[in-house]
């Protein structure tokens, strides 16, 4: 009986400690993949280096968390050059969502300055549109699913209600990642680059330039529309916009 109490006593502190020690990413290990967009006029098979992603994206609780410790990021607070009128509008509170939102849904009205600003903070950075690509290739049992034509048609819905990853219980793919195909498009650090003829950057912003670079000009693979239909959107953005159903999560390189 002592010896069976012990057991349980040890699994329950390991299981503890494993849930302490989780920091919310999983590790995607890289490789060749063909991207469905045509970077910069080819359409070479490209290497994905190893890499890690937020398991979920950032919820309402994180990002008020966050303006928690960076107040000149709450709507009232930031510099008028990284804001709109949208910016968090939709808060009870300029840095607080209040009771009538989820505080563990994904935050929302949220623009490409405060989601890169939050990752930063959190040691991370946004990834790049090839890494959120080849991640969300995945489903529950494949790292690449996209040979699979039912898979592919569901994700007529992303960005919807209807989504396949919206509905609640909706499993982790294969890397052990929520919600890529879900009710939320996601901002990437490169978003910009991904306008055909597009540059955005300042006049005198060097920073900008992480968001700027060459045109995807065509796509590869029209068919695969979850990630056609991501393209489209962040093409037409600016770094300012923000959508009641565009959120963000973080990546991390690998050493």
């Amino acid at each position: 009986m002592e010896r069976t109490f012990f057991l349980v006593l040890l699994l329950a502190s390991a299981t503890a400690a494993a849930v302490e020690a989780d920091d919310g990413y999983r590790n995607v290990p890289g490789g060749p993949f063909r991207s469905s967009v045509r970077f910069e006029e080819t359409s070479a098979t490209r290497v994905v280096a190893d890499f890690s992603l937020m398991a979920r994206p950032v919820s309402n609780a994180q990002f008020a968390a966050f303006l928690a410790r960076n107040p000149q990021w709450r709507r009232d607070q930031v510099p008028a050059v990284f804001s709109s009128p949208g910016y968090l509008g939709h808060w009870a509170q300029p840095d607080a969502p209040g009771d009538a939102l989820d505080p563990q849904a994904p935050v929302t009205h949220v623009n490409w300055y405060a989601a890169d600003a939050y990752c930063r903070a959190d040691q991370a950075r946004l990834p790049t549109f090839l890494e959120w690509e080849y991640a969300a290739a995945a489903d529950a049992t494949r790292a690449d699913a996209r040979g699979d034509r039912a898979w592919r048609l569901r994700q007529v819905n992303d960005g919807t209600p209807r989504a396949p990853d919206a509905a609640a219980g909706a499993p982790a793919n294969v890397h052990g990642i929520h919600a890529l195909h879900g009710a939320h498009w996601e901002w990437s650090e490169d978003f910009a680059s991904l306008l055909a003829g597009g540059d955005r950057r300042g006049q005198a912003d060097g920073d900008a330039l992480r968001y700027c670079g060459a045109s995807a000009m065509a796509f590869n693979d029209p068919g695969d529309y979850g990630v056609v239909k991501r393209f489209v959107l962040l093409s037409a953005l600016q770094p300012g916009a923000t959508l009641g159903n565009l959120g963000f999560r973080c990546a991390r390189s690998q050493p």
